[in-house]
């Protein structure tokens, strides 16, 4: 067996891949170097909510309340959102009506990783919607929720980032006394913690 014919193809193979892995940009792959995508982020969150009730006019509302999101990173780009959040408004259109507002959602999000440091993303979920009221028509109902929405977040240091802001449409089936359908407004904006690597 001669040496050039077995040692040298492989050296060259050898030098093909490496060159492929270094041109691979830096938010395709996964670590928690500069720029590289974490496999796991969780996500704290600050929550504001425009509402309306009743559903036929503008009693416009807000909730203020809180987030958790978890997000699983797969390649190419595809993440898993579990997001759950809380939210709470007071004496509603100075009337004595309290709500807290809670919604559990699922589902995938595409996020466009071509910068060291910023990534815009898109996203679909879907779950339940719970809300807790004080209003004869709401009391501790449950019902399905769903939601979609674009972000963008940006990588603070190794461990932490930052969601710069989130802006979805929720819609629900919770009850109202009209139609039953909810349609709100949601922004969130918050810290990043990134775990990795893969």
């Amino acid at each position: 067996m001669r040496f050039d014919k077995i040692v040298l193809p492989g050296v060259l193979l050898a030098l093909c891949l490496s060159a492929t892995a270094q041109s691979i940009p830096a938010a395709s792959r996964f670590g928690l170097d500069r720029g590289q995508t974490a496999v796991m982020e969780i996500g704290l969150d600050y929550t504001f909510f425009h509402a309306n009730a009743p559903p036929s006019q503008c009693g416009c509302f807000s909730l203020n309340g809180g987030d958790g999101i978890l997000v699983v990173n797969a390649s190419h780009g595809i993440s898993l959102v579990a997001d759950l959040s809380a939210a709470h408004a007071n004496n509603v259109n100075a009337t004595t009506q309290n709500i807290t507002l809670f919604n559990y959602l699922a589902g995938p999000r595409y996020s466009y990783r071509t910068s060291h440091r910023f990534t815009p993303y898109a996203e679909v979920l879907a779950g339940g919607s719970t809300e807790l009221s004080n209003y004869t028509y709401v009391l501790d109902v449950n019902a399905f929720a769903a939601s979609g929405g674009v972000g963008a977040n940006m990588i603070l240091s190794r461990h932490t980032g930052w969601t710069i802001l989130e802006a979805d449409y929720l819609y629900s089936r919770l009850p109202n006394n009209s139609n039953n359908h909810q349609s709100d407004l949601r922004l969130i904006s918050g810290i990043i913690f990134r775990f990795g690597p893969r």
